[in-house]
């Protein structure tokens, strides 16, 4: 029986996420939407649709409204080439059963979000990892990714902006990674939770806007604060992928929820006006951010370094010891909720993920806390 291993990321988490007060500085999801912010976006007439909703079973792809409003997020894709999924993490499961076969293997980055991987290796398909590293500004080698690319590579699974760094790749950067995967007849898939929120300049365009034969992933979680819906999404060109989707997801949720995906409509019909505010406090804490590892540097040394994140709610930065305990005591003295590098790995463990999405008041506070503490950690 296949065996799956801890979500490191996740139990941490559950650990601390829910404690009360508890200041939560690492979330890769801005701030959250309510129901009633959301029904007061329309008339008193979508507020009674919402409360007369039949609460029964809906179509396994996703209602036609829902796919016709995602569809919207690309440029040259309809309704038909959309398959809502219960959050991308289904969205990825559903990827490894239903695109691997016997003795296949996968590519990913790393460091890497651990879903599709960790499923993988479960099930006993061999998982290559591509180091992406901070002196190298966390972009992909292509030289190194064509070494781990063979005949038996079935996926190439990319984070595009990136987590936990934030960093984003470009369309020649795309195209030169999909004639990688094509070469082999791999198909390349792009998690693409994070592409709308561009803190320089506009979004990248996604994978499939860009690639004929790709996949590109999205859900409500982290442009729009929206991770209680869950609702994500598949897009791609390729009917016969999202048929075999459409097929496995009999195994797993069978559909989605009616009320998420009603809120989730209207959501998109307001995209701006949720995402506005909150892109503004991310560049605001993002700012905050730099201040600090600023202040940090000039009273212990080039101590802190870091990548400064392009796009997505999240920062990577690198400290001069291992952070685990560090993190740790923040949550139980502070309340204060960091997330560990460890949780990505072994070579990431004297990093740290901030989460810049939340409010500007509650980040700086955290900011404060840390300059006052990392400090002293150093001198320890």
């Amino acid at each position: 029986m296949p065996s799956l291993s801890p979500f490191r990321l996740e139990r941490w988490f559950v650990e601390f996420e829910f404690v009360p007060g508890i200041r939560n500085l690492s979330a890769s999801a801005p701030y959250n939407v309510t129901t009633q912010e959301l029904l007061a976006l329309e008339d008193q007439q979508t507020t009674s649709r919402y409360l007369n909703l039949s609460l029964g079973y809906i179509e396994n792809a996703g209602g036609e409204a829902l796919r016709q409003a995602v569809s919207q997020l690309y440029s040259d894709q309809t309704a038909k080439n959309i398959q809502i999924t219960s959050g991308a993490n289904e969205a990825l499961s559903l990827l490894v059963w239903s695109l691997l076969e016997p003795g296949a293997n996968i590519v990913i980055e790393e460091p890497c979000f651990e879903v599709l991987p960790t499923i993988a290796q479960a099930l006993g398909f061999e998982v290559r990892r591509l180091p992406l590293r901070l002196q190298e500004d966390w972009k992909i080698d292509l030289n190194r990714l064509a070494g781990l690319i063979d005949e038996k590579t079935r996926l190439v699974y990319l984070v595009n902006p990136h987590n936990p760094t934030g960093t984003t790749l470009h369309v020649e950067e795309m195209q030169a990674i999909a004639r990688l995967a094509e070469r082999v007849g791999a198909q390349l898939v792009s998690d693409e939770v994070f592409r709308l929120i561009a803190l320089d300049g506009t979004p990248i365009p996604p994978l499939v806007d860009v690639v004929e034969n790709a996949i590109s992933l999205g859900d409500m979680s982290k442009p729009w604060g929206l991770g209680g819906l869950r609702i994500g999404w598949i897009a791609t060109r390729n009917e016969k992928i999202l048929q075999r989707i459409s097929e496995v997801r009999d195994y797993t949720s069978i559909c989605g929820n009616v009320s998420g995906e009603f809120l989730a409509e209207i959501a998109l019909r307001h995209s701006s006006q949720i995402m506005a505010p909150r892109l503004t406090a991310a560049r605001t804490n993002r700012e905050q951010l730099t201040q600090m590892i600023e202040q940090v540097n000039a009273l212990a040394g080039e101590t802190l370094r870091w990548q400064r994140p392009e796009a997505s709610y999240m920062s990577f930065v690198q400290f001069p010891f291992p952070t685990e305990d560090f993190c740790r005591y923040l949550a139980l003295e502070h309340r204060i909720l960091l997330l560990p590098g460890f949780v990505f790995g072994p070579d990431y463990s004297n990093f740290i993920r901030f989460g810049l999405g939340g409010d500007t008041q509650t980040f700086q506070e955290g900011m404060n806390i840390l300059l006052d503490e990392i400090p002293r950690w150093i001198k320890h």
